[in-house]
């Protein structure tokens, strides 16, 4: 019984370190799956993604320290669902996948602000009808 606590525990305690792994995987799922929202035709399955997730951890190069191992894998599964899912993408939806999957790792980072997230899907809060535009009253004087 002791023994097998002792084997839970490490196995919790591993499972823990390879959590920022699960955490982009999950970011990068819901990206995809939100890609249906652009075009019916971006419907990928969880049977897809799970297969694709599983190759690239196998097929990821290793290392010795725990921390360039989760750098790795990051990177990898980061660059390999681009790649793949790009393949099916129509030429004008690919800067937009980009634009998706840079955001939606920031802001699960906390590295976009709501401000700056709403600024971004919103646009700026100013009204900038009563204000004069120099470029136009140069163009209109020559």
């Amino acid at each position: 019984m002791v023994e097998a606590e002792q084997t839970a525990k490490v196995i919790q305690e591993t499972r823990e370190n390879y959590r920022p792994v699960a955490i982009r995987g999950s970011v990068l799922y819901f990206v995809i799956a939100d890609l249906a929202l652009i075009d019916p035709m971006y419907q990928y399955s969880l049977e897809f993604f799970m297969k694709l997730f599983r190759i690239r951890l196998d097929k990821s190069a290793a290392s010795d320290q725990l921390a360039g191992r989760l750098e790795i894998l990051i990177n990898d599964l980061t660059k390999s669902f681009y790649e793949s899912i790009c393949r099916g993408l129509f030429e004008k939806d690919k800067l937009l996948y980009s634009f998706l999957i840079t955001s939606s790792v920031l802001r699960r980072a906390d590295r976009i602000a709501v401000p700056e997230w709403n600024f971004l899907l919103r646009g700026s809060p100013t009204d900038f009808k009563n204000k004069e535009n120099a470029a136009a009253d140069l163009i209109g004087d020559e």
